[in-house]
């Protein structure tokens, strides 16, 4: 895991860059590690940057996990980036905050952890990257698209989503699993766009079994 330009501990450059630009970012870190080839995960914004990582690179992965992620932007989508961008662009972080909190997380999940979910509101705003680094990497969430190319993946793929995600529907994992011959889809119920934290378990469960699926190298 490491920091996309714009977030955490990376720089945030001037606007103007793309998913494809985080991927090759991705590569350099390959790189920089003496990592030749890997198996790639990438959730939400990341498993598009993966995806775009294994179009680019296609010799450096070794397998692909696409989770709860798109390949192109729907209507609906696109209007939630597109207002999370306007209040970064203004600089309305605290409400830029709630509102991605807000759909992050499954109405039930949210409502029983409110205590945690205040915390993290406070948190972010606080230790949330340059509002430049924000808009900067919604900006290449609302350009990037690569559903025309899924077709070009032919390593073995995980595609997951989850039936109560109110950021990315499922129907995008469906698109994606559509696109990729082989892949395989699983849908987890009960769960938001951040499954992984709201049922950590089955969701590391699920990549456990998919990553021993596959034969040794």
């Amino acid at each position: 895991v490491f920091d996309n330009r714009g977030v955490g501990r990376s720089t945030a450059p001037a606007l103007g860059y793309s998913l494809a630009d985080m991927a090759d970012d991705a590569a350099g870190v390959l790189d920089a590690a003496g990592v030749e080839r890997a198996h790639v995960m990438g959730f939400s914004m990341g498993g598009h940057i993966s995806t775009e990582l294994t179009l680019r690179h296609p010799g450096r992965v070794v397998s692909l996990g696409l989770h709860h992620t798109w390949a192109r932007n729907c209507a609906r989508l696109g209007s939630f980036q597109r207002a999370r961008m306007r209040l970064a662009a203004r600089g309305e972080r605290e409400a830029l905050v709630e509102l991605s909190l807000l759909g992050l997380y499954s109405h039930e999940y949210y409502d029983a952890n409110a205590e945690v979910m205040e915390q993290k509101r406070q948190w972010l705003t606080e230790q949330s990257g340059v509002d430049l680094g924000w808009e900067g990497q919604l900006r290449a969430c609302l350009e990037g698209d690569t559903l025309e190319r899924l077709h070009r993946i032919t390593v073995p793929t995980l595609v997951t989503c989850s039936d109560r995600d109110l950021i990315v529907d499922p129907h995008h994992a469906k698109e994606i699993h559509e696109r990729i011959a082989g892949s395989r889809l699983i849908v987890m119920e009960g769960t938001g766009h951040v499954a992984l934290i709201e049922r950590p378990d089955a969701f590391a469960r699920i990549c456990h079994e998919f990553l021993a699926s596959l034969p040794m190298e």
